[in-house]
């Protein structure tokens, strides 16, 4: 029991460095794959078209992804940056499914997804501290 305690007490100490770190993961990650969206001449312009949405849908998710990345970064507007990656997740999962994807693909979304709202709710949790 005295290890259990230790461990979590020493958990406790670098939760904010873990969640930092998975912050900035997650904001790198996110941030070049919204940039990606807002070009024209890209994947993603081609596979908005496949699944039917209109050109502008693409730069709105393109915006929505580089803006909820850039909030990840930021310590008093992580929960927010957090919240709007998961509702692009979900919409990104949503959009999988109903096109055909592999069952890796969309359990890497569902996971990014979980991850995102987990963010959020932490930040938000440690912000009131």
């Amino acid at each position: 029991m005295k290890y259990l305690n230790a461990f979590r007490d020493f958990i406790t100490k670098i939760q904010p460095i873990l969640l930092w770190l998975i912050s900035l993961w997650f904001a790198y990650r996110l941030g070049y794959h919204g940039l990606q969206k807002l070009d024209p001449e890209g994947f993603w312009t081609n596979a908005f078209i496949k699944w039917g949405y209109p050109d502008w849908f693409r730069t709105l998710i393109g915006v929505f992804e580089t803006l909820g990345a850039l909030l990840l970064i930021i310590p008093k507007t992580r929960h927010l940056g957090g919240i709007i990656l998961f509702v692009v997740m979900v919409g990104a999962l949503i959009t999988r499914i109903t096109f055909g994807t592999s069952v890796d693909d969309a359990l890497t979304i569902a996971f990014n997804a979980i991850i995102f709202l987990y963010l959020a709710s932490s930040f938000k949790k440690s912000e009131n501290k």
